[in-house]
Formats: C-alpha cells, sequence, structure tokens
C-alpha cells in the first residue's frame, strides 16, 4: 500500500489540476465508466462485462472505457464549452508494474476554438505551474518544452528525415539499414508503412529521447490514423509530451469534418471486428454528433505517469494506492 505522505501529493496534485482548470472557466465533467459502444482504435484492447436485467435476464454487452473521450465529445457537440475531466481509464492486455496498469487515471481537457498548438501552450502553463506545489519535482518541469517535428526527431535518432520516407518501401530499407530484429515469419518488405514507422519509433527514436527535458514530438504523419486534423498530406495536427523517457500526454486538433469521422470508423471499425482480441461495439451513427461539432483540441494526460515524474519514481505502482498484482 502507499505511504501516507505520497499518498497526500497524489491528492494535493489532483487538487492542483482541479483548480488550473476550474480557475480558468472549464467546466468539469464526471461521465460513466461504463459505455454500451465505443470509438474504434485498433491500438488497445479493452475490457467487457454484461449487464443483466433483474426480471427478464435480458443480457447488454457493456464496456470499461479506455477513455471518457467517447461521451466527453457528445457533451462538446451540444454545449461548445471547455472541459475537463480526471476519471479512472481501462485497457486490456497490458503488461503491469513497470509504465503500465490495466486500471489507470486519465486527465483529459478540450479547449474551444483552439488547435493543437494553443493546447501546446496551454500544458506548457499546466507543467509550470506544479512548481507551485512546494515539492522537489525535477528540473525539467521547470522549464519550456523542447518541440521536435516527428520528422526531425527521425532524423536525430533513427538517421533519416521521415518526411522522406512516404512508401513502405522506403522505411523498409531504412528498418533493414538499422539492424532491427526482422521476424522470421515475415520481411520487412511485406510490412505496411504504419507498421515499419511503429517499429523505427519503438525501437530507436522513443529510448533515445532526453531523459533531463520535457519533450513534444509534433506533426505526426497521417498514414497513422487517428481523430485529428490534417495538417496536410502526410501530417496530423498531434503531439505528444515526453519527460523522463515516458510519453505522458497526446494532443489533437480535433477532427470536425463528419463525413472523415464517419470513414474513421468505419475503417477502424472493421479493423476492431477482425483483429481485435476483444471486439467491442460501435455506434454506427456516432458521426452524426459532428455535424454541429466546434473547432477545439484535447489533450489525454496519464496522471499516474505524471505523478511518476512528479516523485521521481521509475514504476507506475509506485504511484498507485492499490496496484494489480
Amino acid at each position: 500500500m502507499m505511504d501516507l505522505e505520497l499518498l497526500q501529493f497524489r491528492s494535493k496534485a489532483i487538487n492542483h489540476i482541479r483548480s488550473f482548470f476550474l480557475e480558468r472557466n472549464y467546466l468539469e465533467l464526471d461521465t460513466p465508466s461504463l459505455s454500451p459502444f465505443l470509438i474504434p482504435e485498433t491500438c488497445l484492447e479493452v475490457f467487457e462485462t454484461k449487464y443483466l436485467e433483474p426480471w427478464s435476464g435480458k443480457e447488454q454487452n457493456l464496456y470499461l472505457v479506455p477513455s471518457p473521450e467517447v461521451y466527453i465529445k457528445q457533451i462538446i457537440a451540444a454545449h461548445k464549452v471547455p472541459v475537463f475531466q480526471i476519471s479512472k481509464c481501462y485497457r486490456n492486455v497490458e503488461s503491469v508494474g513497470k509504465i503500465h496498469s490495466p486500471e489507470f487515471t486519465m486527465l483529459e481537457y478540450y479547449t474551444m476554438e483552439a488547435d493543437y498548438n494553443d493546447s501546446l501552450l496551454l500544458t506548457q502553463d499546466l507543467f509550470l505551474s506544479f512548481a507551485n506545489l512546494n515539492y522537489d519535482i525535477p528540473s525539467c518541469m521547470n522549464h519550456p518544452f523542447t518541440k521536435l517535428t516527428m520528422s526531425e526527431a527521425f532524423r536525430l535518432y533513427a538517421g533519416f528525415y521521415l518526411d522522406d520516407c512516404k512508401t513502405s518501401s522506403s522505411l523498409a530499407e531504412k528498418a533493414q539499414n538499422l539492424s532491427i530484429h526482422e521476424p522470421s515469419d515475415k520481411c520487412f518488405s511485406s510490412w505496411a508503412w504504419d507498421d515499419l514507422y511503429e517499429l523505427i519509433f519503438v525501437h530507436c527514436v522513443e529510448p533515445s529521447l532526453p531523459k533531463d527535458k520535457m519533450t513534444v514530438l509534433t506533426d505526426y504523419p497521417a498514414l497513422v490514423p487517428c481523430l485529428a486534423q490534417n495538417a496536410d498530406d502526410f501530417h496530423k495536427q498531434r503531439w505528444e509530451l515526453y519527460g523522463g523517457g515516458l510519453e505522458i500526454a497526446n494532443c489533437y486538433s480535433e477532427e470536425t469534418s463528419p463525413l472523415l469521422v464517419k470513414e474513421y470508423f468505419e475503417k477502424e471499425g472493421s479493423l476492431k471486428q477482425r483483429e481485435s482480441r476483444i471486439p467491442h461495439n460501435i455506434d454506427t451513427n456516432y458521426w452524426k454528433i459532428f455535424n454541429s461539432f466546434p473547432r477545439c483540441s484535447g489533450v489525454a494526460l496519464g496522471f499516474d505517469r505524471l505523478l511518476m515524474l512528479l516523485t521521481k519514481r521509475s514504476t507506475i505502482d509506485a504511484v498507485i494506492p492499490f496496484p494489480l498484482k
């Protein structure tokens, strides 16, 4: 069990975050943890359960939310106000202990009439404000973020600009030249572009990011599907924040086109049903809320990983009151 001092600091950090957003007139939300449908994301697995009606015996499939986004976006479409939420989230088929937990705490915040650059400045202000907690936080938290495009990060840590490799064959050649272990059952030449990108990023780029500064990787490749707006034909308006070697936060300029959201749901939903270990229900009408969706930017921040950084702990188990064993 977590010691009292760390429990007190965890509470203090949560209250500090809450005050930060309330002072800026963000509406705090409290959305459900159980949902009859989810946004399809092929990069993660979910928990499934059932609701049993007491008299009829009828069953309904429900899912623990991997993110409150599925509900938050409905509120944004209806009311168009800046919002935030601190909530429990759940992801299945995750390793337990070092940097992952199947149950974790997420901070999400959405800013109206904003893009990913606006969210970057807001997030930097949030991190700089932690100096007011009167705690021995790492020095990297006291400085503005270092900013790199994803293409620049690949040049620094993998030896080539990602923007120069827009085909699967060119990226496969880079993977081979980097001497990354090639699975015996599948040569790199048969890999999809996004799989090759992920492979090189995880093996070469991510482990090499500075541990002593907060680093933002911006302008993610558009060939990796997500619900962020395109910056151009090859880039998404998306960034991720790293600190102490950990991914801390993920941000989009949120997609507002009903047609593009519908296409995303159809494509990713089809992949989810075919490839996931735990397929889940998808609301085929969800795209309709984007007929009245405002221009906005959202950030998802892993609170437990943030707490690891703030308290200089090396594992997520150390900052969760009752970690799964």
